[in-house]
């Protein structure tokens, strides 16, 4: 039976950067993970320049 965790993944080098960051950081957790999906994208901007790339997904873990 899999059971679904919604985190936030973050990065300052873009989206893809942070959703790899989100999983790896659940793999090192001891979390075997099947699958993930992106259900929200957004950022921070500081002094007029994008500072933070965020996601939140729901990952499938064991």
């Amino acid at each position: 039976m899999l059971k679904m965790l919604e985190i936030i993944g973050s990065s300052p080098d873009g989206y893809s950067e942070a959703v790899k960051k989100a999983v790896e950081e659940v793999i090192h957790g001891g979390k075997k993970v099947h699958f993930f999906e992106v259900i929200e994208q957004r950022g921070a901007v500081r002094e007029g320049k994008i500072k933070e790339y965020q996601v939140k997904l729901k990952i499938a873990v064991e």
